[in-house]
């Protein structure tokens, strides 16, 4: 069985514990879960950004932007819907 690569996710610079794709009235949507805010649906005006968390961190931290990337909304419900990554909290290191 294939799993999605393990990405953390932040929204215009804040990290979100949580984001699954729903069904709407226009075609899918992203829902991102938020300790404070709760539940809310992201639209183009966010900034979605990803972070591979099987990236070791020694690694990320050399990589531009720490290793956070730009994506679009359309592309990260399509990552979502098709399984390629799940959003996931990075473990403390031990």
């Amino acid at each position: 069985m294939l799993t999605g690569r393990k990405v953390a996710l932040r929204v215009n610079g804040v990290r979100a514990a949580n984001a699954r794709v729903c069904l709407g009235q226009n075609g899918p949507q992203l829902v991102i879960t938020d300790s404070l805010l709760g539940e809310f649906v992201a639209n183009d005006s966010f900034r979605l950004e990803l972070l591979e968390l099987s990236v070791p961190s020694e690694i990320r931290s050399r990589l531009p932007h720490a290793g956070w990337r730009k994506v679009s909304l359309r592309i990260l419900i399509v990552l979502l819907r098709s399984g390629v990554v799940r959003v996931a909290q990075e473990k403390p290191r031990m």
